[in-house]
């Protein structure tokens, strides 16, 4: 086990160093929307409404044949854009909509509408002020629309079909990310410091935002609900350092505030108040193997939170909490450790995923008070298996959550005493499963379309809600 490290002068001293070290968030710490060494020919859905780096996360210069913007919707007007890159400033905005509907199971049919509009800025500060390997980035979100899950599905308060929507639900304009970024020892060592979500560095998968639901994309959803290992779009102060030893190897620790507020709502609160620290780890492996360079990810990792959280279970008198009427027990620290990887099988051509992908996630939380304990993901990813369509892809998933022992404790008790469930449920939480498929199709330059269905096993983890039938779309637009 390890000590908690919470003091109150150990949360001053963290918001005060979070404060002053603003430098830099790695490549790496953004999912990235293609990997590997070979150009990608056309934009791929990786984290909705994300920034699109390219290969490595390393811009390509403008020429008169191919810009960083031939695949963008807007293009290059008067070449505006262009002119703005080589002066170290690329703009963000991009369109996303999921429109999907419940029409079998769960507790109604319904249909929702939810859109996540992203803006952004990345400024390269060599180019612009000659401070090398200097960056900057600023970007935030608007969201609106209704929950399919709520409205229709049932009380899924560990389940999100419509990932836009997801965590953070309505914002006017809600600040993600602001981080400088410093490279050095020939890009070897980045030192990463600011604020935005733990999981744009740590634990993510970002195949798996190909699809929709948040439980895949783009981490494990049981290392994250209900703790301080922040979801876009929520965000903390923290800082990184990354060192990649060799090329095909890289190491990251973290260290992140915890706090309540995550960045408020709307507009750019960032709040100083800590908790205690979250303190992530992850070692990655990315290797190309035969002649034709199949790329591979391989990652393990975990994090430690030292803020005091209430169990799911026993209260400070060591009985059941329900039974004694007491307070919850405290639990200092909790924790949770993942491993996965994602590896492509065979071909269809050049691009970093132009193949047949297979990608595996397994994770473990050790706390008394989240609400998962395991989840086990699995998935298959075929792109540019349509001849002259490198942008289209074909996808299946599926998951496993298991819920923590404590909470189906506490609710097998509720439930025997006649008392209301926690979580508002209908039925006791013991494991809920998602399976889903779908199909982007490119309609335009920088717009796809992704048709998609979800079916929702033991919808409110529980068998209260027949198994559900989700389907509907996505349209992203990268503007």
């Amino acid at each position: 086990m390890f000590h908690s490290c919470g003091s109150a002068a150990a949360k001053n001293a963290f918001s005060v160093a979070c404060l002053l070290g603003l430098l830099a968030v790695s490549a790496h710490a953004v999912p990235q929307s293609v990997t590997g060494s070979d150009p990608v020919q056309e934009p791929v859905q990786a984290a909705p409404g994300d920034v699109q780096l390219e290969a490595n996360g390393k811009p390509s210069h403008p020429s008169a044949a191919v810009t960083p913007f031939t695949n963008k919707a807007l293009g290059d007007p008067f070449g505006a854009r262009s002119w703005l890159f080589d002066h170290g400033i690329d703009l963000t905005l991009t369109y996303l909509t999921e429109t999907l509907a419940n029409v079998a199971g769960g507790r109604r049919s319904g249909i929702a509408y939810d859109h996540q509009i992203t803006m952004g800025v990345d400024v390269n500060l060599q180019k612009l002020i000659g401070a090398k390997g200097l960056s900057f980035r600023m970007l935030g979100v608007q969201r609106a629309g209704r929950d399919v899950a709520k409205n229709y599905v049932g009380n899924l308060t560990l389940l999100e079909p419509q990932q836009s929507f997801g965590v953070g639900g309505n914002v006017l304009y809600h600040l993600v990310q602001l981080y400088l970024q410093q490279k050095l020892a020939h890009d070897r060592l980045t030192i990463t410091a600011g604020f935005y979500p733990p999981n744009m560095s740590f634990g993510s998968f970002p195949l798996g935002c190909y699809a929709l639901d948040n439980v895949t994309c783009s981490h494990p959803t049981a290392v994250s609900v209900s703790s301080h290992w922040r979801s876009w779009p929520y965000a903390e102060l923290g800082a990184q350092v990354e060192y990649d030893p060799v090329k095909s190897v890289y190491t990251r620790v973290g260290l992140f505030q915890d706090t309540k507020k995550d960045g408020g709502i709307a507009g750019f609160t960032i709040t100083t108040a800590s908790l205690g620290i979250m303190i992530p780890m992850e070692i990655g492996w990315e290797p190309n193997w035969g002649k034709n360079k199949l790329p591979g990810h391989y990652k393990i990792g975990g994090y430690i939170d030292t803020s005091d959280n209430k169990d799911l279970f026993t209260s400070v008198t060591g009985a059941p909490i329900v039974t004694s009427h007491a307070s919850a027990r405290i639990e200092r620290q909790r924790g949770a450790a993942y491993i996965g990887g994602d590896q492509m099988l065979f071909r269809f051509g050049p691009g970093p995923r132009d193949g047949l992908i297979i990608m595996g996630i397994a994770t473990d939380a050790t706390g008394s008070s989240v609400p998962f304990r395991h989840q086990y993901t699995a998935g298959l990813i075929a792109q540019h298996f349509v001849p002259n369509r490198p942008a289209d892809y074909m996808s299946v998933f599926f998951s496993n959550l298991q819920v923590n022992p404590n909470l189906t404790r506490t609710q097998e008790l509720q439930q025997s005493l006649g008392l209301a469930l926690s979580n508002g449920v209908h039925a006791v939480e013991t494991n809920i499963q998602v399976l889903e498929i779908n199909y982007s199709a490119k309609l335009y330059s920088g717009v796809s379309i992704v048709p998609d269905c979800q079916i929702i096993f033991r919808p409110d983890a529980g068998d209260y809600y027949n198994t559900a039938l989700v389907t509907g779309f996505r349209i992203l637009a990268d503007l």
